[in-house]
């Protein structure tokens, strides 16, 4: 079996040599590590050209992360494509772990582990072996779990940095980004890849996950904007399914996700906004409770400000570490490729 690392960067000099050399220490190497700059207008390219003939530089214009990511796809060989986001590093043993749950589940059609969160410019932490951590058990989602799963608590799949993807499920994609909902192309994909197979999720924290402050990926009202847009173009494949039953949990989720974008926009100050999107959420879905949460999100919109209740920061440093844990409601946040932007 082959493994590809893809990499795309853009304005990462801050992070990259960490995020390299995260993948050139793994116990399992690559057979190929790919890294493709997106017009960095800093050092980018310099750093990257250090580091061959160990990886292979590729540049482009500025065409956004989707592109990106397409074009390594296209460029990759390996059987196993692992994505990694260049402000975010890997645990020495996540390439050995992936390619053993490929190995022991060729019907998957994508490998997430869990990770650690990062924020600013903290340092990622030293990791502690493979054979300290508990014994953890891996999870096959169906596509309706993983639907419910993802937003529920998307936490565990929320960036592409820990998730692997065999090459003939990206093949069967076509083009596997959606470069019209760029930023949020990784929920596009994720919506996409259980129609060809189980998700394969180990819970072991092998992974580190960068937020960077004053940016777009911690913008609550950005990123819940793109993916409302992205949840709403898989439409396409989802309405036109046999399957009442995916049918009606695709609705669910999306109603869901027009709730979330309506609450940031309510932190915002935005109320005409938000009242749209708790319009939009009554009527994409007729699960009995999520009208219901529909409705009273919608009515309390018109009570006076103090006796609203308190809604969601709209920037994830704003938001308490605790809502942010694996107990609370994941952030939602866009890959780290568009963090330095």
């Amino acid at each position: 079996m082959k493994i590809s690392v893809v990499i795309p960067t853009y304005n990462s000099a801050a992070f990259i040599r960490h995020t390299l050399e995260s993948v050139l220490c793994q116990t399992a190497a690559p057979d190929e590590i790919l890294v493709l700059d997106d017009g960095s207008k800093d050092n980018t390219v310099a750093i990257l050209e250090s580091y061959k003939p160990r990886i292979s530089v590729l540049q482009q214009k500025n065409r956004g992360v989707a592109a990106a990511r397409n074009a390594l796809c296209s460029l990759a060989t390996g059987d196993l494509i692992a994505f990694l986001d260049h402000d975010d590093a890997w645990h020495p043993d996540y390439l050995k772990t992936q390619s053993r749950l490929f190995a022991e589940h060729p019907e998957g059609a994508a490998f997430f582990t869990d990770h650690e969160t990062f924020y600013g410019a903290e340092d990622f932490p030293q990791w502690k072996p493979m054979d300290e951590q508990k014994v953890l058990r891996l999870v096959l989602f169906s596509h309706i779990e993983f639907i419910r799963r993802y937003h529920q608590a998307m936490g565990p799949f929320m960036s592409m940095s820990f998730c692997c993807v065999p090459k003939t499920a990206l093949q069967r994609l076509g083009q596997p980004f959606c470069e019209k909902v760029t930023g949020a192309d990784d929920t596009f994909i994720f919506h996409r890849l259980p129609f060809f197979g189980p998700v394969v999720y180990y819970p072991g924290k092998l992974a580190g996950y960068r937020i960077a402050i004053s940016a777009q990926s911690a913008s609550r009202i950005i990123g819940n904007g793109r993916l409302v847009g992205a949840m709403e173009r898989l439409g396409q494949y989802y309405n036109a399914l046999q399957d009442a039953q995916l049918r009606a949990t695709y609705r669910w989720a999306l109603a869901g996700d027009y709730r979330k974008y309506g609450k940031v926009l309510m932190c915002g100050g935005r109320a005409a906004e938000a009242r749209r999107q708790f319009f939009r959420s009554l009527t994409v879905s007729n699960n009995p409770a999520s009208v219901v949460r529909s409705l009273g999100l919608l009515v309390v919109t018109f009570l006076p400000r103090p006796l609203q209740p308190r809604w969601p920061a709209t920037n994830t440093f704003e938001a308490s570490k605790e809502e942010l844990g694996a107990g609370g409601p994941a952030p939602t946040v866009l890959a780290g490729y568009i963090i330095s932007r």
